[in-house]
């Protein structure tokens, strides 16, 4: 996602401006920004102080690291120990597995078993 050019003062700064009376039209007009990305803004900070906002993105942020750990944890959960192949339960009446029936055996255990989406096409033990 682009970053914005105003800082979060500054956006706090029109949207006071705005509160106080001048048209939203005209500080669009010298912000040079579209009246919806100045909504959003105020949709956004509209009731915040600043500090307020430095509070917000510091819980943002701390919501970004931590989704990152869950997620790096639950992957470690879900594969298999170094040196061992996942199991794979072999079809009836199939002696060998194809390698596109393989791939989604693989994907199906690593999700939990439930292969869903594009490839859901692909089932397991016919």
């Amino acid at each position: 996602m682009r970053r914005s050019q105003f800082t979060d003062s500054e956006i706090l700064h029109l949207i006071r401006e705005a509160d106080a009376g001048v048209p939203v039209g005209e500080i669009c007009r010298t912000a040079q920004v579209s009246l919806r990305t100045f909504y959003r803004w105020r949709r956004r900070f509209g009731g915040l102080s600043a500090p307020a906002v430095m509070q917000m993105k510091e819980l943002e942020a701390e919501n970004r690291r931590l989704r990152a750990m869950i997620d790096n944890l639950s992957a470690r959960l879900k594969a298999p120990p170094p040196g061992e192949l996942p199991h794979l339960p072999e079809r009836h009446g199939a002696g060998t597995l194809g390698q596109p029936e393989r791939a989604s055996l693989i994907a199906a255990e690593r999700c939990g078993g439930a292969v869903v989406g594009r490839f859901a096409s692909v089932r397991i033990g016919r």
